[in-house]
């Protein structure tokens, strides 16, 4: 298959990690290429044009600019991730996914098919035309993984309102030892500001992001997700595949995931009360998410997600051939 993907974006994070991993999967047996700005060039593997798609989404440079490529490339199927690709193109065999959960999800329900991170993501599109997508873990990423003697607690994502990283920098105590915010975003100065107003600089680190994020997780209690809204977080899965317990805002697809015992509700009291239930409980939180470890083994592979995609498209194919 001839496969093109289009993203849009001004981080490297969760949505631009999946398709750089989905299209190096492909790559395999396919043949990919990706479209997105310049600045991501270096961070693919699979065959990568760049296109400014940041810009205006009426630019209408930026339509004949994605007109001409889809001409020239003349794919099979275009897949497209997030709202503003989605919205924009106009193919045959269109594919898209929704990362997160969207207030507005017209553009989406103009393609032939939808993979969602989350049910709540696919809660207004008729079930024949998608289908969940969970998140899953290169395995390749952790070959060299081993748990180590654990050492703090552990935040990785980006530190933008959506995260609600001030959550979590509110609901430290002193006595739950080290945490560790691992990333980068519009509220960094804030949080250290904060950090050091509740006078936790002495227990809670912020560090740059991190690619590598086996090296962070081999030295963690626990991972920690303070999020109002998420997709199908990739840290998450990540976390459970290197048995590193998590505890978690009730968010995007996690509660379909994790035992309800280690899942707050969006709120501060709610989570606060989760982090004093669990924090000196390590062991017990690990025990109570073993099914977790070996679920994300069998079935969050990215192997195994990456077939249940081209699958679907060679049904789609086939039908067309008709």
């Amino acid at each position: 298959m001839k496969i093109l993907h289009l993203f849009s974006s001004k981080v490297f994070a969760g949505l631009e990690r999946h398709v750089e991993e989905l299209s190096f999967e492909q790559s395999k047996n396919h043949e990919i290429t990706v479209i997105g700005p310049e600045k991501f060039k270096n961070k693919f593997r699979a065959s990568y044009k760049t296109i400014n798609t940041n810009q205006w989404r009426f630019s209408p440079i930026l339509w004949l600019q994605l007109r001409d490529a889809i001409m020239r490339i003349n794919p099979d199927i275009v897949h497209t991730h997030g709202q503003k690709m989605t919205n924009i193109i106009k193919a045959d065999l269109h594919f898209s996914t929704i990362h997160g959960t969207k207030k507005n999800i017209a553009p989406f329900k103009k393609s032939q098919f939808i993979f969602g991170a989350s049910k709540k993501s696919l809660e207004h599109i008729p079930p024949e035309k998608s289908m969940v997508l969970e998140n899953w873990v290169d395995e390749t990423r952790f070959d060299k993984f081993e748990k180590e003697t654990s050492e703090y607690f552990l935040y990785i994502g980006r530190f933008e309102p959506v995260k609600n990283p001030e959550r979590l920098i509110r609901s430290w105590k002193t006595s739950y030892g080290k945490l560790f915010m691992v990333g980068s975003g519009q509220l960094e100065k804030k949080l250290k500001n904060l950090i050091e107003e509740l006078k936790l600089t002495d227990v809670i680190k912020i560090q740059p992001e991190n690619n590598d994020v086996g090296s962070l997780l081999k030295k963690a209690h626990a991972l920690i997700i303070s999020s109002d809204r998420e997709g199908s977080p990739k840290v998450l899965y990540e976390s459970l595949y290197c048995e590193v317990p998590v505890l978690s805002t009730n968010c995007g697809n996690i509660a379909e995931i994790l035992p309800k015992e280690s899942v707050a509700d969006t709120n501060d009291q709610s989570f606060q009360y989760l982090l004093e239930k669990w924090i000196g409980k390590i062991d017990k939180l690990s025990l109570l998410q073993k099914n977790c470890f070996n679920e994300v083994h069998s079935k969050n592979l990215l192997s195994i997600q990456t077939k249940k995609v081209n699958d679907k498209y060679q049904e789609f194919l086939s039908i067309a051939s008709r």
